[in-house]
């Protein structure tokens, strides 16, 4: 037995159950039955654990484990294959797979160069899974353990920003982060530290230990406050903080803004985007991939890029590329009114150890459109599409993070919602050629940082598809610019009345909330927006103080005269808006 094997076998002998394994490649592929889709969880990241291990793919299965719905997504993909293998919609050099922050940025900079290539995504807008719900946080650097692939793509990636913002025409701040040091943060630790001594370790020992990890992954400009000095910047916060760690490299966005906006440049250079485009299999000789299979037809390739987000593993599993499982962990945020925005200048948090196993703890986040966001929290769910919110999950972020500042007025909450990361057992990214098929690169476990990460994640794989072959001559014709939609919000009178005259839908406020003209939704809709959801996500029309309530009827009516549709056909994202299922229904 190897070193590897004996240490997967004695993580395994610790549970009751009859488990076995089988390594390949460093691979380590898990069988067997368990009580507990928790149990299913912890085995698979211990596995992760052990050092030496790629990837961890966990077929154990709980105790109601979905099989029957496994087996009717196998079947369909299967009657899909058959029906579409034979249809050739083109060749490419390079197809991704995914519409999300990873796949738009790895489109975008393939657009650099003089190749075919096409973005497929199976939803009807790019953009619509983790990409759209998280909290815009351009994470610093400071949090991802040394030796990961995270740490070093997430100090270049943050870095990255401000160009990536310059071209694209997004909205970006550095804002920074203040790390709070209350008597909260040791408090497991404060019967070793007796008497005064804890303070004194709260005050003038935690804050050097935090700033010397920061240091330590490469962050710059890292700063301990003290005293007056917090409250300076934060004026709101909690009275008895006791020290601060400020980190001037945060910096904030809104998520889809820039997924749209890397989306239109690659599209603009010549990228194929094709939504609602399912991959459904792949055609193959010996061990490389000729074309992907979708619910279209076939896309004839050179090189396949697997960036799905949470369903990466399936993916790869119908190339013949499974690695890793992705356990579905689901973060839930609160929105505040926008004036409470004037309550925070920097992303908090309180730092409290020992920390989450699995998350950088969250807590008061300013977005880039001013308004205040709490949480997000991380929890282990089984179904990939479980964005629901319960009621006790938002009353645990109002607790959890209510320290913070204690008088924020948490009535203003004007929205919930929650999103799902797509984490490996290895909690790393995993970004290589596949081991047994020779043209096919993972760009998966990208969880947080992965925003955060996105500019040097993309620059990464292109290394590797060079590496792996592909062969790439500058494209004389790349544009790095991209123009945002004008905003009525940010236009000054002179400019609203000079655009009135030219173009009356200028004056014509569809959102009052958002002040959104008809004009914007109209110039979205000529982009490609198709759905109400897509609307709101290009031009914020809906996502003010009424959530809609007063504008979604008069979207849905532009949209249904601009594309010609009836206006009992618009769809919201995937479904009809009027008369369609509701979360939770089967469409």
């Amino acid at each position: 037995m190897s070193s590897l094997e004996s240490k997967v076998a004695k993580i395994l002998k610790r549970y009751p159950y009859d488990i076995t394994f089988e390594i390949k490649d460093k691979i380590v592929f898990l069988y067997g039955n368990v009580e507990k889709y928790e149990e299913w969880v912890e085995i698979g990241l211990r596995i992760g654990k052990i050092k030496g291990v790629d990837g961890v793919v966990n077929k154990i299965k709980w105790r109601g484990f979905p099989e029957d719905r496994f087996k009717e997504k196998e079947e369909r993909r299967k009657k899909l294959f058959e029906k579409n293998r034979g249809k050739v919609i083109g060749e490419y050099d390079v197809i991704i797979i995914g519409g999300g922050i990873i796949g738009t940025a790895i489109a975008r900079e393939l657009s650099r160069y003089d190749i075919k290539i096409a973005l497929l995504e199976k939803a009807s807008d790019i953009a619509t899974g983790a990409s759209k719900a998280n909290n815009g946080m351009i994470h610093p650097g400071v949090a991802p353990p040394r030796n990961t692939l995270k740490r070093k793509l997430n100090i270049r990636g943050n870095a990255m920003y401000d160009k990536w913002a310059e071209e694209l025409g997004f909205k970006f701040k550095r804002v920074g982060s203040l790390w709070l040091i209350t008597p909260r943060t040791l408090v497991r630790y404060k019967k070793y530290l007796p008497g005064p001594l804890y303070k004194v370790v709260l005050k003038y020992i935690f804050p050097w230990v935090v700033k010397f990890k920061g240091m330590r992954n490469g962050v710059k400009g890292i700063k301990i406050l003290q005293d007056k000095e917090i409250f300076r910047l934060e004026p709101y916060v909690t009275k008895d903080t006791l020290a601060a760690v400020y980190v001037p490299s945060t910096g904030i966005v809104d998520p889809y803004e820039v997924t749209i906006a890397l989306a239109e440049n690659a599209k603009e250079n010549g990228v194929e985007i094709h939504l609602r485009t399912e991959v459904v299999g792949f055609l193959k000789e010996k061990n490389a991939i000729k074309g992907v299979v979708t619910n279209k037809g076939v896309f004839l390739c050179k090189y396949v890029v697997n960036a799905a987000g949470v369903y990466a593993d399936e993916i790869a599993e119908l190339a013949g590329a499974r690695e890793y499982t992705i356990h579905p962990r689901k973060g839930v945020e609160l929105m505040f009114h926008k004036d409470t925005g004037e309550l925070i200048h920097h992303c908090l948090s309180e730092l409290v150890f020992p920390s989450h196993p699995t998350s950088k703890g969250g807590g008061l986040n300013p977005t880039i459109h001013g308004n205040v966001m709490w949480g997000p929290t991380a929890v282990e769910v089984p179904d990939k599409e479980d964005t629901s919110v319960k009621r006790e999950e938002i009353e645990f972020v109002l607790k959890r993070y209510s320290t913070i500042i204690p008088n924020f007025p948490r009535e203003q909450m004007i929205r919930y919602f929650a999103g799902v990361r797509a984490p490996t057992f290895t909690e790393d990214f995993i970004i290589r050629p596949a081991k047994w098929v020779k043209n096919f690169l993972h760009v998966a476990g990208i969880q947080s940082p992965g925003l955060a990460s996105a500019p040097a994640i993309a620059e990464y794989a292109i290394e590797k598809l060079k590496a792996m072959g592909l062969e790439l001559k500058e494209n004389p014709r790349f544009n790095p610019r991209r123009s945002p939609i004008p905003t009525t919000a940010e236009m000054s009178i002179e400019e609203l009345d000079k655009r009135i005259m030219e173009n009356p839908k200028w004056g014509n406020i569809v959102c009052t909330c958002e002040l959104v003209s008809e004009a914007e939704i109209i110039e979205a809709i000529n982009r490609g927006a198709y759905t109400l959801d897509a609307i709101k996500r290009r031009t914020r029309a809906g996502m003010g103080t009424c959530q809609g309530s007063y504008c979604t009827l008069k979207i849905a009516e532009i949209l249904s005269r601009e594309l010609g549709v009836p206006l009992n056909d618009i769809l919201k994202e995937e479904a009809k808006l009027f008369n369609g299922p509701v979360r939770g229904e089967a469409p």
